[in-house]
């Protein structure tokens, strides 16, 4: 009944990216090295949204959102719109009991608890130096119908 690793909360998150992604019908990369802000890639035939995955087992909730702090370098390298992919945050909340985090029957197989996105691209500049105080939306649910909107998008953005 372990409350989860921050390592195995990372391995974990990669579930819900690659859960939607594949559910979308969109190929995905886990990047090795997130010196660019990014841990995992979702590509469609031409375009690619960068993710950065964060989970936690104690959300702060307020007012319908999930209060995230983003490091400052993270946030400006995913907002930023000289970069080829669509920069995302996914935030995954997990419950305190990793034995619970994955359930499988015959019934079918279930990741707990919920995983949301905050699109980073094209938000505002800070003057904070250390991180940056994000505000997800709790109706920002991460399922294959808001990978294919954050898709489409990034294929708007090329297409302007």
């Amino acid at each position: 009944m372990a409350d989860g690793a921050s390592k195995q909360k990372e391995r974990f998150s990669r579930a819900w990216i690659i859960a939607a992604a594949a559910s979308a019908n969109y190929t995905y990369e886990i990047v090795a090295d997130d010196a660019r802000g990014v841990d995992m890639t979702v590509h469609s035939d031409v375009h690619t949204l960068d993710f950065q995955l964060k989970a936690t087992s104690k959300p702060e909730v307020q007012d319908g959102h999930l209060i995230h702090d983003l490091d400052v370098r993270t946030y400006n390298l995913l907002r930023s719109q000289q970069r080829s992919g669509y920069g995302v945050l996914a935030l995954v909340v997990v419950g305190s009991d990793t034995s619970r985090w994955h359930v499988m029957d015959h019934n079918g197989t279930a990741l707990t608890r919920s995983a949301y996105y905050l699109p980073l691209m094209g938000m505002p500049t800070t003057t904070n130096t250390a991180t940056v105080r994000l505000k997800v939306p709790m109706s920002n649910l991460l399922t294959a119908d808001a990978m294919r909107m954050l898709m489409d998008a990034q294929a708007a953005r090329w297409a302007a």
